[in-house]
C-alpha cells in the first residue's frame, strides 16, 4: 500500500510554508528522509528550488503525530513549496520517503492543497509600510511656542480703536450741517427702488441662463479590469484575461455547480488553459466533490484517458491517488474501489 502525502496550507496561511503530511507510513518517525521527482522529466528537486537528474534528499530529524494518530507531519519552506506550486499544468510529483541509512522505504504522489502560499506573496509590502516612514520629525523653533503669542496683544489693540473712528466720525459731520429740504429725501427712495429693480433682473437673468444650461453628466465608475463581475467570473473572456490563480479563486467563489464546472473545466482544456482545468478539477477534488474527482481520475486513468493537450497521457499513479482520495471521502465506492486496487503499485 502507497503512502499518502498531502503538502497543506497552514492556518493562518504563511507565505512559502506548508505542513507535509503522511499517512500509511510503516517505518519509524525519527531520522527519515524524502526525496521528489517531477513526471515530465524525471529530475529531482534540489536544494535552492533547483531541478537535478541526480537524487537529492532532504533530511527531516524527527516527524510529529498528528492530532488523529494516523499521520506523520513536518513543517517545510520554500524550498520545498515555491518548486510545487510553479509545477506546470501536466506537472505531478513522486514522493519517496525512507529511514537514513539502510532501511524502511515507501512511495506516493505528493500534491500542492488548498490554501497554500508562495514564498513571493508574502513580505512584499514591508518596505513601502515601514515604520520609518510613518514617522513625523518635530522642528524645533517652530510658531507653535507659546511664549510668542503675547506680544499679538498689544500690536492689535490700536487696530480695533482705529477701524472704530471713521465710522463715528461721519455721522457726527452728517449731523452738524443743515437739514436738506423733504423734496430731497425722494432721491434715496428713487435710487433704492433702480437698484432693487436692477438686482431682480440680474437675478432673473442669472437662474434663467442657469436652468438653460445642460447639466453634464457624471460618468458612471469605471470598473476595474482586474475585477470580474460575478456572472463574468467563470467565463472564456475572464480567463484569457485574469492571471490563472486569481481566475481560479474569483470562480471557485462564484461556487458552480459540479456539471457546471465541468463545462468550465472542458472550456479551460479547449483554450490550452491547462493550470486553470488542473487547479479547478484539484481544489473541487479536495474540497469533496465526488463528481469533480472521479472526473479527474479519469483524465489519469489508463481505462478512461482520452488523449489532450492538457492531459496527454495517462498516469497510473495520479489516478491511483485520487481514487484513494474518492474512497477517503465514499469509501463503498465500488468502482473506486476497483479501479484503485488496479492501479496502485
Amino acid at each position: 500500500m502507497p503512502i499518502r502525502v498531502d503538502l497543506l496550507g497552514l492556518e493562518p496561511g504563511v507565505p512559502g510554508q506548508a505542513c507535509l503530511t503522511v499517512k500509511k507510513w510503516q517505518g519509524v518517525h525519527e531520522r527519515l528522509e524524502f526525496s521528489i521527482q517531477r513526471n515530465q522529466d524525471r529530475f529531482y528537486l534540489q536544494e535552492h528550488k533547483q531541478w537535478s537528474s541526480n537524487p537529492f534528499w532532504f533530511k527531516v530529524p524527527h516527524f510529529s503525530e498528528g492530532a488523529s494518530g494516523e499521520s506523520l507531519e513536518t513543517l517545510v519552506g520554500p524550498d520545498v513549496v515555491d518548486p510545487l506550486l510553479e509545477g506546470g499544468a501536466n506537472s505531478n510529483f513522486q514522493i519517496e520517503l525512507r529511514e537514513q541509512g539502510p532501511g524502511f522505504s515507501d512511495r506516493g504522489v505528493i500534491r500542492p492543497g488548498i490554501g497554500l502560499l508562495a514564498s513571493s506573496a508574502g513580505g512584499q509590502t514591508r518596505g513601502i509600510y515601514g515604520g520609518t516612514d510613518l514617522v513625523i520629525p518635530t522642528v524645533p523653533g517652530e510658531p507653535l511656542d507659546i511664549s510668542a503669542v503675547p506680544g499679538l496683544d498689544a500690536s492689535n489693540a490700536p487696530e480695533v480703536e482705529l477701524q472704530h473712528e471713521p465710522i463715528h466720525s461721519e455721522p457726527l459731520e452728517r449731523a452738524a450741517g443743515p437739514v436738506p429740504p423733504k423734496k430731497s429725501q425722494l432721491l434715496p427712495i428713487i435710487l433704492g427702488l433702480l437698484v432693487l429693480i436692477l438686482a431682480a433682473a440680474g437675478a432673473w437673468f442669472f437662474f434663467h441662463k442657469k436652468a438653460d444650461t445642460p447639466v453634464p453628466l457624471v460618468p458612471a465608475a469605471a470598473v476595474e479590469p482586474g475585477t470580474p463581475t460575478a456572472g463574468a467570473a467563470c467565463t472564456l473572456e475572464s480567463m484569457n484575461t485574469q492571471p490563472e490563480l486569481a481566475f481560479v479563486q474569483a470562480c471557485i467563489k462564484q461556487s458552480p455547480a459540479s456539471a457546471e464546472l465541468l463545462k468550465i473545466i472542458e472550456t479551460a482544456k479547449a483554450s490550452k488553459h491547462c493550470g486553470v482545468a488542473q487547479r479547478l478539477y484539484a481544489n473541487r477534488s479536495q474540497a469533496g466533490d465526488l463528481m469533480i474527482a472521479t472526473a479527474y481520475a479519469h483524465e489519469y486513468d489508463p481505462k478512461y484517458h482520452q488523449p489532450s493537450e492538457c492531459f496527454a497521457e495517462p498516469d497510473k499513479a495520479t489516478a491511483a491517488y485520487w481514487y484513494e482520495t474518492i474512497l477517503g471521502l465514499d469509501p463503498n465506492n465500488a468502482d473506486a474501489k476497483q479501479r484503485f486496487e488496479e492501479l496502485k503499485p
